[in-house]
């Protein structure tokens, strides 16, 4: 028994602060025990009455199985008795008895077989209902948590336990739990057995068990200790995967994938060093196992000398006892890495019940449920004051009082960060005031039913989240759990396409080849922004509801698009309150009252005719988004007019399926999956080649004791008959010799395969991480490619992957050479009993192969269908959006029924059957061994009994080593079906950042700024080959030149930017740089040309000082306070405590929309890029915050090249060339001024923006 443990280290996430605010207003106190008191038998506290009857029968059947060699042993010592002593008795009583025995030890395996495959059974399928019960209630608990504690977790935190955890929590209550009860039970029944033979021997023998049970507990108390060390390192390259996979555009725009790669490295190295640690302790533990085994066996020769000289012991009484003692011994080691998954199990239950239980949970109270009238409520603020428990030292409100009337409409405008945002959060009950009140009616809010106040708010928020579902569904959404129950599908339909038709987006629906069964795609991949958040708007009116909650709700639509939603969404929300969030004061200026805000306090409020009469500042704020309209007589003509496709529909470019040509073969062969890990452990080929070896004097070892075990049991017959003549006491010193022997081997060979093992587990994670950096954008867009899907993989299969490696090859190498050395020591001392030991091998071969392939297509199916854990990852990434929504249950049900598809119920009796064989069948061996033997070889007088005892002893230990080796045929299944799945991602299409052109030698980057040029370029999106998305596009952009794109939602623009950076390659055209193609460019350099600021900014690192290094650049805090004071963050940062060490969780959750879009420009500018490449970079932003980043793009960009795409039209006055763009071409070209005298579509834009001017 020598096969490593596989160890994989877990994340735990530390309970919220108790001191925080929040936590202390939280609806209900969490009064459960805290994560100290759970362990692994909490997980059988989920279990029904059924499954605790199953369970018990599974043990009893257990203990049962594990009584079967022990009962063998007593057999065993009658059968010898009967050998020694048949001297006194007729050659007929002895083969009668012998047949007797037989016949007894073949209803052993009988029994044997049956209640193994009871128990296997029984514990496999409670366990994996158990386990799928306490994902479930995992998913369950989180969910329901208030929205601080998601500032302290990691969404890869989470995944891991709902995924890698539960696995390890599967491993260790199902089959193991059933072998950890038959060993030990096994064993005290063997110890009994041999108290009951003869108590003064076995009280010498017991020392053998004693001593294993404690270096079992020595391992166990270590590897405990180890796991806790190195959970929170594993947490943070869990959580760093999470954040990066999930952000690939950011990644490859900045060139940061090597960036990454060393940060997660480094995150593995400690993790990697516990690992080493782990399996040499373990190593260290089988060696002392089998030296005491084997010492054993040397102090019973021993010491049953003294005992026979005394009259104290008969050699029957010998054999049964040191047999009973060596099964003994041998069942615990057996069970030996059965309690490295119980311990990982065990580490796994403490963190996942740490989550469920030591956290507050903020489920509805029943004494809180008033669901009073909000129609004709006010909604009041109380002199509210609020800190974010992530920055308690920072008041984001302070002291805020306003009422909203009943049916009335409010805006808040003000700079980013002024606290807009967070009222929403308030009303929304995601967190709580810290000081005052908040009053709809004259009910206070945190007495009302939660969930029912939710679905009486319509919310659309800054940041639009969809799910990876229809249209349909994600509209649908919108309504309460309560409303779709009642509804019937034809209303719900109706429901979902009124509500569709007021955000203006129903017939860009209807022409999309599924309309409303559309699959969007994760977080609405496959649509346009202003599509998105057009969803996003008819989501918030489907259930009508009485509250609407507006956050820049029209921020990422084209002026006319944002004019109709505008109108439908007055016509909307009449009669309902609502509150508006806008930058676009267009939007707001028939509000009843409009408030302005900065720095967490209300500076002034009134409405629009007021403000502009009493307060110079809303004034201003208004003539600095006007346009300027003039008569177009006054304009030159220097306009060129390209008329565009008229045919095309909106939705022959909306639907951008970015699907690349990636995907994932179903099939890939097995070989070339081990040779690729194999390959990857080759830096330790020395000591993996030395393991191999040790393995192979390790595997000989054991049969070679048959020799001293045979000649030690006739030097007690009587010493003449054994080998050499030698005494008893000479064989006790050839079993202390060996003993060290056997130490030596086992212990270098843990070393070795320690050190393998341990580099090759960091070294797949690290390469395989590495390889998803190296893919192009395309793959991160397939369905199966989801974050959540390669974070599973990632953390999960890696660990695996060491069931395929040395160490794997050394656990073969080890039982092929017993079983041959066994075969080869039988055969030479009595080829007949050899050969006919070996016989059951091919049976025991053929059983353990069926298991090991069942057990393949269990994993190969549950691993294929990943839904559960995208399902989870897509809920909890976008956990506000699910709180808002009530969507917990909607959640829960698509998450259970994921769980059921990947149920392996089907396969646990067929999978237990075959386990069951195995085990059966070696005692079947002994039984056939003892009838051949007995009643053809011995009692003939063919063979003398020290020949068949030296014979029986080798052929029979080494053929059972077949049988140990495919008792692991579940952990080699599973790491065969890791290395493929691992394998097959670093096999899929990459994009080497420094590949050498297909055209020739890579040419070097012009060292200023040249033109960027587009020649009649037509693009389709992989999966959408029919549709063009540019169409003959063409436009140039000179150095140092300023060139806005502009055009309705879905017309191509971004797509522009995305063959710019060479996320895609065009279908015909050109697109040159500095009048070359760019294709022949190293893919690396020519990226560090630009800088993209894209319209979803992302913060990824561990404080806001590493969210703005990028690539290979390191910024000094000189330099970042010099950009950061540019773009207008710096004073914000500057009254944080910790400055630019302010820690930064969920994508800068805790920061405002404005202040994430700033820190984004300022990453972009810090890298002084030749052009800046700007995807509605300013959406989020505040007048005075827009005016201060572009005034720092212009500063700092001189003689440089911007390219913009944006919806404000204000903002782009100042460019050089302006692109109208719709259906994917050109429909309009020139200046601000030239197109305004056009007349055109332009000056439609411009016109419907409503800022002033004449016209």
């Amino acid at each position: 028994m020598s096969a490593s443990a596989e160890n994989i280290l877990l994340q735990e996430i530390e309970p919220i602060d108790g001191s925080s605010a929040n936590r202390e207003v939280s609806p209900i106190a969490h009064d459960e025990p805290g994560p100290n008191t759970a362990n692994l038998l909490s997980v059988f506290g989920h279990a029904t009455a059924l499954q605790i009857c199953t369970l018990v029968g599974s043990a009893l059947c257990a203990i049962l199985s594990g009584a079967a060699m022990p009962l063998v042993t007593v057999v065993f010592g009658a059968l010898a008795d009967g050998f020694i002593n048949g001297d006194n008795k007729s050659p007929e009583y002895s083969i009668h008895k012998t047949q007797h025995l037989a016949v007894i030890l073949v209803l052993i395996a009988i029994g044997s077989f049956i209640t193994t495959l009871l128990s296997t059974w029984g514990f496999n399928a409670v366990g994996e209902q158990l386990t799928r019960q306490l994902q479930r209630d995992l998913l369950d608990s989180v969910m329901h948590q208030n929205m601080a504690y998601f500032d302290y977790a990691g969404t890869g935190q989470l995944i891991s336990h709902l995924d890698q955890d539960m696995k390890l929590i599967q491993d260790g209550i199902s089959q193991k739990a059933s072998d950890i009860i038959s060993g030990v039970s096994g064993t005290a029944i063997a110890l009994a057995c041999a108290f009951i033979t003869n108590r003064r021997f076995a009280s010498i023998l017991v020392s053998q068990p004693i001593s294993l049970v404690t270096l079992v507990g020595f391992m166990g108390f270590w590897l405990s200790k180890i796991q806790r060390k190195g959970a929170n390192h594993s947490a943070r390259a869990n959580d760093l995967a999470q954040e990066v996979l999930g952000a690939m555009r950011n990644v490859i725009a900045y060139r940061s994938q090597d960036r990454y790669a060393r940060k997660y490295c480094t995150n593995l190295e400690y993790p990697s060093k516990l690992d080493y640690q782990e399996r040499l302790i373990f190593g260290v533990v089988v060696a002392g196992s089998f030296t005491i085994l084997h010492w054993s066996n040397g102090l019973g020769i021993w010491q049953a000398e003294r005992l026979i000289g005394l009259g104290q012991c008969t050699i029957s009484e010998v054999l049964t006892v040191l047999y009973a003692t060596t099964v003994a011994g041998a069942m615990l080691c057996q069970a030996l890495p059965f309690v490295v998954s119980i311990t990982n199990a065990n580490g796994a239950a403490c963190r996942v019940f740490s989550v469920v239980r030591g956290v507050p949970d903020v489920r509805p109270s029943k004494d809180k449920c008033l669901q009073p009238d909000l129609a004709t409520g006010a909604i009041r603020f109380d002199e509210v004051s609020f800190a974010y428990p992530s920055r308690s030292e920072h008041l984001v409100l302070d002291n805020v009082s306003f009422e909203v009337p009943a049916g009335g409409t409010v805006a808040l405008i003000g700079p980013s960060g002024s606290g807009k945002s967070t009222i929403f959060a308030l009303i929304e009950q995601l967190y709580y005031p810290s000081t005052g009140r908040i009053m709809i009616g004259n009910n206070p809010i945190e007495e009302m039913d939660v969930i029912w106040l939710r679905s009486q708010i319509g919310y659309v928020s800054q940041d639009v989240t969809l799910f990876n579902t229809t249209i349909h569904s994600n509209i649908a959404n919108g309504l309460s759990q309560n409303a779709q129950e009642a509804l019937d599908e034809k209303s719900i339909q109706q429901l979902v396409v009124e509500a569709a038709k007021i955000a203006c987006i129903h017939s860009c629906i209807t022409n999309m080849p599924q309309g409303y069964a559309t699959v969007i795609g994760a977080n609405g991949s496959r649509l346009s922004g202003g599509q998105r958040q057009r969803l996003a708007i008819a989501r918030a009116v489907v259930s009508k509801p009485a509250i609407m909650l507006l956050d820049e709700a029209t921020s990422a639509l084209d002026s006319q698009c944002e004019h109709d939603v505008h109108k439908a969404l007055e016509s909307a929300t009449s009669g309902r309150t609502t509150i508006i969030i806008a930058h676009r004061l267009s939007t707001i200026r028939n509000a009843d009252s409009i408030i302005i805000m900065q720095g967490g306090k209300i500076l002034n409020q009134g409405s629009d005719t007021q403000l502009m009469q009493n307060y110079p500042l809303y004034q201003a704020l208004i003539q600095q988004q006007e346009l300027g309209y003039v008569e177009r007589e006054q304009i030159g003509t220097s306009v060129e007019v390209t008329q565009g496709k008229k045919s095309q529909k909106e939705a022959s470019v909306s639907i951008d399926n970015v699907a690349g040509a990636d995907g994932i073969p179903s099939v890939v062969q097995l070989g070339s999956s081990i040779s690729r890990i194999w390959a990857l452990n080759y830096p330790e080929i020395l000591f993996t080649s030395t393991g191999i070896f040790l393995s192979v004097l390790a595997g000989a070892t054991y049969p070679i004791q048959a020799i001293f075990f045979g000649g030690g049991i006739m030097s007690l017959v009587n010493p003449s008959l054994s080998t050499g003549g030698h005494s008893p006491n000479f064989w006790a010193k050839i079993y202390l010799v060996h003993g060290f022997i056997v130490l030596s081997i086992y212990c270098l060979r843990g070393f070795c395969f320690a050190v393998s093992a341990s580099k090759l587990s960091f070294r797949a994670r690290s390469e395989l991480f590495n390889a998803l950096l190296s893919k192009n954008l395309p793959f991160f867009e397939e369905d199966e490619h989801s974050t959540g899907a390669l974070v599973s993989i990632l953390s999960s299969d890696t660990a695996k992957v060491v069931g395929v490696s040395g160490t794997s090859l050394g656990l073969v190498t080890e039982s092929t050479t017993m079983l041959l050395t066994g075969v080869l020591i039988g055969c030479l001392f009595g080829w007949k009993i050899g050969l006919a030991a070996t016989a059951t091998v091919p049976l025991v071969a053929a059983s353990g192969f069926l298991q090991y392939h069942i057990v393949t297509k269990v994993e190969n199916f549950v691993r294929r269908d990943i839904r559960a854990v995208a399902i989870a990852h897509e809920a909890l990434t976008a956990i506000r959006t699910v709180t808002v929504f009530g969507l917990h249950q909607s959640v829960m049900e698509s998450f259970q029924g994921a769980i059921e598809q990947d149920s392996q119920s089907r396969y646990w009796a067929i999978s237990a059957a075959m386990y069951a064989c195995t085990t059966s069948l070696r005692i079947f061996s002994i039984a056939f061994v003892f009838w051949f033997g007995g009643t053809h070889l011995i009692a003939t007088g063919e063979y003398t009994i020290q020949q068949f005892f030296i014979c029986f002893a080798a052929t029979v230990w080494g053929t059972q080593s077949a049988a140990t080796l495919l008792s692991r045929a579940p952990d080699i299944a599973g790491a065969h079906s890791s290395a493929q799945r691992v394998n097959i991602l670093m096999e899929a299409q990459a994009t080497h950042r420094s590949e050498i052109p297909a055209s020739g030698m890579p040419l070097p980057l012009p060292k200023t700024t040249q033109e960027l040029a587009f020649h009649q370029v037509s693009f389709k999106y992989p999966k959408q080959p029919d549709q063009l998305v540019l169409d003959n596009f063409s436009f140039k952009a000179p150095a140092g030149s300023f060139v806005a794109v502009v055009g309705c939602t879905g017309s191509g623009k971004s797509s522009v930017i995305n063959l710019i950076e060479r996320f895609y390659t065009y279908e015909s055209g050109q697109v040159t740089l500095s009048n070359t193609p760019i294709d022949r460019y190293s893919l690396d350099s020519y990226r560090s040309y630009y800088s993209l600021v894209d319209q979803n900014p992302c913060l990824i690192g561990n404080d806001l000082r590493d969210c703005l290094q990028s690539g290979g650049h390191f910024f000094s805090d000189d330099e970042i306070y010099s950009i950061l004071k540019a773009v207008g963050l710096k004073d914000f940062l500057m009254s944080l405590p910790q400055g630019l060490s302010t820690l930064v969780t969920g994508n800068g959750s805790t920061l405002s929309g404005g202040q994430r879009q700033r820190m984004a420009i300022a990453k972009a500018l810090l890298l002084r890029p030749n052009i800046l490449l700007l995807d509605e970079a300013t959406s989020a932003l505040d007048v005075a915050s827009e005016q201060i980043v572009q005034k720092a793009i212009k500063d700092m960009m001189r003689y440089r090249t911007i390219i913009a795409i944006t919806h404000r039209l204000n903002t782009i006055v100042d460019a050089d060339e302006i692109l109208v763009v719709d259906c994917g071409r050109i429909i309009e070209r020139g200046t601000h001024e030239g197109l305004m005298g056009m007349e055109g579509r332009y000056w439609q834009m411009a016109r419907l923006q409503q800022l002033g001017g004449t016209t």
